[in-house]
């Protein structure tokens, strides 16, 4: 996909004027732990043209770290639907970071917002998590939960108490 300069443009000037939220607070040694590293303007101006499509209109977008929303920003700007764009993040923070930017953007654009599902709080070394999206997503992660067979993350029939705490920050 090739990006013409207006649209590579729009998403360096989108990503200056977010950089100083782009954390969102978020600790650098909280950001270390969790390996965290923001996408540049120029890195997602590469991924979206390495895409091998005419355009992101009517394409599904799955980013499974977002973040902050770096590269799903920047393919609203390229033409992505609001409504065929995701995200999955570890980091609760960065979830309601990166729903909040992903709704300015589409204010910008004259795009309808994203629903809250579509940016979920997940573990990316989790496929579900990677599959499941949609308003029931709460409830189908616990059950997923209760279905894996591996007595690690079960006890005595219930989630872990870390499987637990994680479900209590997935909106």
């Amino acid at each position: 996909m090739k990006l013409s300069e207006e649209v590579k443009d729009a998403i360096r000037a989108e990503y200056h004027n977010f950089k100083d939220k782009m954390y969102a607070d978020s600790p650098k040694d909280v950001r270390d732990k969790l390996g965290q590293f923001f996408t540049s303007a120029e890195l997602t101006i590469q991924m979206i043209e390495s895409y091998p499509v005419e355009t992101l209109a009517d394409r599904y977008i799955l980013d499974p770290t977002s973040g902050s929303g770096n590269l799903l920003a920047g393919c609203l700007i390229a033409g992505a639907d609001s409504d065929k764009v995701f995200g999955n993040e570890y980091d609760p923070i960065m979830v309601k970071a990166c729903r909040e930017r992903l709704n300015n953007v589409c204010d910008l654009l004259g795009k309808p917002h994203i629903r809250d599902w579509q940016v979920h709080r997940g573990n990316a070394m989790d496929s579900f998590c990677l599959k499941e999206f949609g308003i029931h997503y709460k409830e189908k992660l616990r059950q997923h939960y209760l279905e894996i067979d591996d007595p690690l993350m079960l006890a005595n029939g219930k989630l872990s108490k870390e499987r637990e705490e994680f479900l209590k920050e997935v909106d």
